[in-house]
């Protein structure tokens, strides 16, 4: 037999010419069989156990392109996260040495799409198109609410097995080119299967996934790649033109194709017609398994006897056990012999996000709303200044427990003691506080009299404790209309009294602009240096000012040289060890708060665009080259620093970090995912793609949050808790 020819592969081959890709023979090509510009898929013997896989490769033209290479690899890993009956199992992926990359997937015999149709010389009938429509919807259903988009249908990508099929392919349209780079005519997809927004070079999104899966059906049903809508059955024309939309809002959702292609015209079967049912009984016997001495039997799957041809051959040709669509929305073929192969195990491996322990969809306007508030770890806090509302969430199970109306200007929210938080007015026009019930958003109260007549003016609180209240006021500063004098004010919320004042003539500009004070060793530490009269930038050092919690008396005033306090996008925070970190331009240094005097100066290659996490002794940044740094708070000395897994998208370079409530893991949000990396080395745990909604839809564009032993993350509507540490 004349050995396999894999065009473009010049990688080792055996003595016989055979080639060989990492620890894989491969035993048939499919190249023609698929769409011309996809991946290549072929069949290949794993010299370790014995099994034949699928192999999915590079495109020839992508081979050689390195940061193709690398987010083939990416895309590749994360897809281990599908779930469901028609992902197949990832058996193998290459590593990240390796100079061609693959992936492996344990689900022969199989045959794709087209070289299915090629065995039945001609379209499918109608109700095996709709089951195959039926389960493939079903793995995008699973796949979107597990936060990932497929970005990778098409006719080539779907394998056709006796007892299902199975989606291959996933993330290969992100992985031929970054997202606004236009992808028509680029080699690594299915030009039929590319969504016109992908095309144009929009970033993947759910709806997309349903356009591709409407070309597949398309295929599927008249013969032809692509497909040709005009000659689509009647049955079939409605729901599939839908999906192949050119307005993405007009394509169905996956919930919805299942149900409109559950139902089955009476009479017909939904088994694999006879003749891809030979093919795959012929593929079973020519390439039987291969018993290798001493091989390690992988987990969950008896691999002592391959499938025999008997089996699917009835698998294939029983019409009440072949394809069907039943009534748990579950479309499937089905093995009717007692000699076919057990389902595989599910994978647990690294690089898998975590199951979510929940996923709500709030009701909130997404283009409105404020960065959450999550307070005392219990309750997550949604402010829409425009709509004047705010919504509340349980973080323990994601329940909406209420949303209140008419909160004009809810910006700082605080917690109180009780069971309570402050909703604090910034606007000159609503002088005013309240306290407000988490548990049921009931106004327990509000504090108007600090409206500048008989009381100083009610600016912005700076920080909350129990039942105590600290925040700024102003009143008029005597015969000079225009000179107000600025104070901070001590507020007991349970008696409703004040508890003392002091003036500071140079305190913070209070209004909107007014960042929180910080409490520690019993003293209010606040911005000490006013604000510019005509706008401009102030020239003088940065400087706090520390009062004493209980009576307001003045402890002591600090300025920190080098500190910038002209730059809004400097970065200025009091951190554990008596620091204050400073981050401007590429430069990240600490002062020791009470005497001034620098401890350290870190310089990062890159502009540091975004606000670093510090928890502990751990300070985390990005730049704008997308290397995260990781920095010790006492010495300033880096840790360990990390450049992006995969090559930079756009957004990329405004990713920032969070650090979890137990220190041990650092979240890295940018604008396609959320990465879990290692506090200690820097090393990826985990990747996570939520779905959204909106603008929000494919990629993530939305925020990320901790609470001791959860991760907050929500895009658009979208909210997701995930277990971490």
């Amino acid at each position: 037999m004349e050995p396999p020819h894999v065009d473009g592969w010049g990688g080792a081959t055996d003595d016989d010419g055979t080639p060989r890709i990492g620890p894989y023979r491969v035993l048939a090509p499919w190249d023609g069989r698929g769409a011309p510009e996809d991946a290549r898929r072929c069949l290949a013997r794993d010299d370790r156990s014995g099994r034949t896989v699928v192999l999915t490769l590079p495109h020839p033209a992508l081979a050689d392109d390195p940061a193709y290479r690398v987010r083939f690899r990416a895309e590749a890993e994360n897809s281990r996260r599908l779930t469901g009956r028609w992902a197949p199992p990832v058996a193998d992926i290459a590593p990240a040495d390796a100079r061609l990359p693959w992936v492996a997937h344990d689900c022969f015999p199989a045959l794709t799409l087209p070289a299915a149709l090629a065995a039945h010389g001609g379209p499918l009938p109608e109700p095996v198109v709709r089951a195959l429509g039926a389960a493939l919807a079903e793995t995008l259903a699973g796949a979107h609410a597990n936060g990932l988009v497929f970005a990778g249908i098409s006719p080539g990508a779907v394998l056709l097995t006796a007892d299902g099929p199975r989606l291959t392919g996933y993330g290969l349209v992100r992985a031929a080119a970054l997202d606004r780079v236009g992808r028509a005519g680029l080699r690594g997809v299915d030009p039929a299967a590319l969504p016109p927004e992908q095309r144009a070079g929009e970033r993947p999104r759910p709806h997309g996934d349903v356009y591709a899966l409407g070309a597949v059906l398309a295929c599927a049903a008249t013969g032809r790649t692509p497909g040709v809508p005009d000659a689509l059955p009647d049955g079939l024309r409605t729901v599939v033109t839908a999906c192949l939309s050119a307005d993405p809002a007009h394509r169905p959702r996956p919930a919805g194709l299942i149900q409109a292609l559950r139902t089955t015209p009476a009479g017909t079967g939904g088994g694999l017609p006879r003749p891809i049912a030979h093919a795959l009984a012929e593929q079973a016997d020519r390439y039987p398994v291969e018993a290798v001495p001493d091989a390690a039997e992988p987990v969950g799957r008896d691999h002592e006897n391959g499938p025999s041809r008997r089996s699917l051959t009835i698998g294939g040709l029983a019409g009440v056990a072949g394809l069907v669509v039943g009534t748990g929305a579950v479309a499937t073929f089905r093995a009717a012999a007692d000699d076919g192969p057990g389902r595989p195990a599910p994978l647990s491996v690294r690089g898998t996000a975590p199951a979510p322990l929940w996923r709500r969809d709030i009701d909130i306007d997404v283009e409105e709303q404020s960065p959450p508030v999550i307070l005392g770890g219990r309750y997550m806090l949604f402010a829409n200044a425009s709509a004047a509302t705010i919504t509340a969430v349980r973080l323990r199970d994601g329940k909406k427990l209420w949303t209140r109306e008419n909160m004009w200007s809810a910006q700082a929210l605080r917690p109180l003691g009780g069971g309570l938080f402050l909703k604090a007015s910034q606007s000159s026009f609503e002088p005013e506080f309240a306290a407000i019930s988490m548990r049921t958003g009931r106004v327990v109260w509000t504090e108007r009299a600090y409206d500048g007549t008989k009381r100083p003016a009610f600016q912005g609180p700076l920080a909350t404790r129990g039942n105590t209240i600290w925040f700024m006021a102003t009143e008029a500063g005597g015969g000079d209309a225009d000179r107000e004098k600025p104070m901070v004010i001590a507020y007991d919320a349970r008696k409703r009294e004040e508890l003392w004042r002091t003036p500071l003539p140079d305190a913070g500009s209070g209004g909107e602009d007014q960042r929180p004070g910080v409490l520690r060793d019993g003293a209010l530490i606040i911005e000490n240096n006013g604000a510019s009269s005509d706008g401009l930038p102030w020239t003088k050092t940065w400087s706090y000012v520390a009062l004493r919690q209980r009576d307001g008396r003045k402890l002591w005033t600090r300025a920190y040289k080098g500190v910038v306090p002209s730059t809004s996008q400097a970065y200025r925070d009091i951190v554990s060890g008596g620091l204050l970190i400073a981050c401007d331009g590429r430069t990240a240094h600490a002062h020791d708060l009470t005497s001034g005097t620098q401890r350290w100066r870190f310089t990062a290659k890159g502009y540091l665009y975004t606000e670093p996490a510090v928890r502990g002794r751990m300070l985390c940044v990005t730049d704008e080259h997308s290397v995260t740094y990781a920095v010790d708070t006492r010495t300033g000395h880096p840790r360990w620093r990390r450049e992006a897994a995969f090559e930079p998208g756009v957004g990329m370079p405004y990713s920032y970090n969070v650090i979890s409530d137990a220190g041990r893991t650092v979240l890295q949000a940018n604008a396609s995912e959320i990465e879990a990396l290692n506090a200690a080395d820097g090393s990826r745990r985990w990747r996570f793609a939520p779905v959204g909604s909106g603008q929000g839809a494919g990629g993530f564009d939305g925020f990320a949050g901790s609470v001791p032993g959860m991760v907050l993350v929500m895009n658009g509507r979208s909210l997701y808790a995930l277990p971490v540490d």
